[in-house]
Formats: C-alpha cells, sequence, structure tokens
C-alpha cells in the first residue's frame, strides 16, 4: 500500500496565498490611479518646462512676474528651470503621488513574494525540489542571457571572467 503525501495545512496554505492575490489586485488598481497622477504631474513640468523656453532672460520672467501674469510659485519654478534647463526638469525631488506610487510597488512586491511563499509552501516536497531546480535552471538562463547582452555591447563583466 503506497500512502500518498498530504499536508493538512495546505489548504490554510492556498488561501493565504488567494488572500494575498486579492491584496495585490486592490493595491494595484490604486496603483495605477497614483501612476495616472504622476504621469500627470510630469506632463505639467513639462509644459511649463516648454513655457519657460520661451523666455529669452530672466528679466522677461521678473516682468510677468512683476506684471502678475504668473504667480510667486510659477516665478520661483520659472527661474529654476531657466537657469538650471533640463537639468532641473529631471532632477526635481518626488511629489508625494510619486512617493505614494513607490510605496505602494514595495508593498505589492512584498505581498506577491508572500503569495510564493505560501503556494510554494503547499507543494508537496517532491514538488518543492522540482521547483528548486527550475527556479536554479531559470536563473541561470537569464544570467547567461544578461551576460550575452553585455557581451554584444562591449561590456566587461569582471564577475564572470573570474568564474
Amino acid at each position: 500500500m503506497v500512502r500518498k503525501y498530504t499536508n493538512p495545512q495546505t489548504a490554510g496554505y492556498l488561501l493565504e496565498a488567494k488572500a494575498c492575490e486579492l491584496v495585490c489586485k486592490e493595491l494595484q488598481r490604486l496603483s495605477n490611479k497614483f501612476q495616472r497622477a504622476v504621469d500627470k504631474e510630469a506632463a505639467t513640468r513639462q509644459s511649463e518646462f516648454e513655457a519657460v523656453l520661451q523666455y529669452t532672460s530672466e528679466q522677461q520672467i521678473q516682468d510677468d512676474y512683476g506684471w502678475a501674469l504668473i504667480t510667486e510659485k510659477q516665478y520661483d519654478r520659472y527661474i529654476d528651470l531657466f537657469r538650471h534647463g533640463q537639468e532641473a526638469l529631471e532632477n526635481a525631488p518626488p511629489t508625494p503621488k510619486a512617493l505614494a506610487f513607490r510605496i505602494l510597488c514595495h508593498i505589492m512586491a512584498d505581498i506577491e513574494e508572500n503569495r510564493r511563499e505560501w503556494e510554494f509552501s503547499a507543494l508537496t516536497p517532491e514538488q518543492q525540489i522540482a521547483e528548486r531546480k527550475r527556479a536554479k535552471r531559470s536563473q541561470r538562463e537569464w544570467k547567461e542571457k544578461i551576460a550575452e547582452i553585455k557581451l554584444r555591447r562591449g561590456i566587461i563583466d569582471t564577475d564572470a571572467e573570474s568564474s
């Protein structure tokens, strides 16, 4: 008589994995909302940069501020953009929405990792061994692909050379 491996906790593990999946779906919806807001903020900054490109001197910006054609907040941003150009646009500090988006991404990654761990725990010992082998093979294939890309681009990988 062959006894089949049964893990009484498997159903609980799969339930935890399903719960993680549900939370991730909801967080993804929220993340998409923040991504749209971040994209909108980036578009606004880009349009401000294009507006600043119309000025030929800081004096023109000061004149528009003096005539109340732009607000003090716009004046400060315009002067910064005028002085630092594209660099000011690219190196702008993150906005609260951008930080919220980044935090959500980290939380989703953690929950996704937990989901995978719960699903792995629900596997039989034989399935776990097979999954570990598949993961190692996949990781090795990925490293080989990266090494191939680096080789084509002429990037020397000192770790690969010493192996």
